[in-house]
């Protein structure tokens, strides 16, 4: 009587193929079994989704190099900026998410004075952005300046879903994030 009111698992490669028809795939020089090497089928399918955003938004070692497992969504700790060149690294980030052309990246990083910027060259153009300085806080308003300056050129924008001290990030248009929160306890909101 009470396997009546157990909960259905959902298959871990029907959630593969269902965050791919969302536009959420894993890189192509990796296979799903990389991810079966981290967590189990059987954790992926006990907490559906979730663990499997947050497994595609992470970084594998693959021949000592570290790759990205999905270029659409991004797990990131928001504890990250300590030094010159964090800021640079995560518009590079952004950069690849979105397929925008970005030139002249570069970062200033001195948390003991309280200074940082990010600088790159977009369309022609010089875009330098003081950052608040936090201890090694990421300055999260770097997410909604991005989403100003892509906001004339795409009908996709950056949505966030905050964890703790982590966020996932992914890059939608307003019908994926619509879908994608239907699957998911982590909730992606424009920033």
């Amino acid at each position: 009587m009470f396997g009546l009111f157990k909960k259905k698992k959902t298959i871990f490669e029907n959630q593969l193929n269902k965050l791919s028809e969302l536009g959420i795939f894993m890189s192509a020089d990796l296979k799903k079994e990389l991810l079966l090497e981290e967590f189990s089928r059987n954790e992926y399918e006990e907490d559906p989704y979730n663990l499997l955003l947050l497994t595609l938004g992470g970084e594998v070692e693959v021949n000592g190099e570290f790759i990205n497992v999905s270029e659409e969504i991004w797990y990131l700790d928001t504890e990250c900026i300590e030094d010159h060149g964090e800021y640079a690294r995560i518009i590079i980030r952004l950069e690849n998410m979105t397929k925008l052309n970005l030139n002249n990246i570069t970062d200033y990083v001195d948390i003991q004075n309280g200074t940082a910027w990010v600088s790159f060259e977009y369309m022609n153009e010089l875009i330098r952005w003081e950052m608040k300085v936090d201890d090694d806080w990421l300055d999260m308003e770097i997410f909604k300046k991005f989403n100003e300056l892509i906001k004339t050129e795409q009908s996709m924008k950056l949505y966030i879903s905050i964890l703790d001290q982590g966020c996932l990030m992914g890059y939608f248009n307003k019908e994926q994030v619509i879908e994608i929160n239907k699957l998911t306890k982590y909730k992606f909101e424009e920033y």
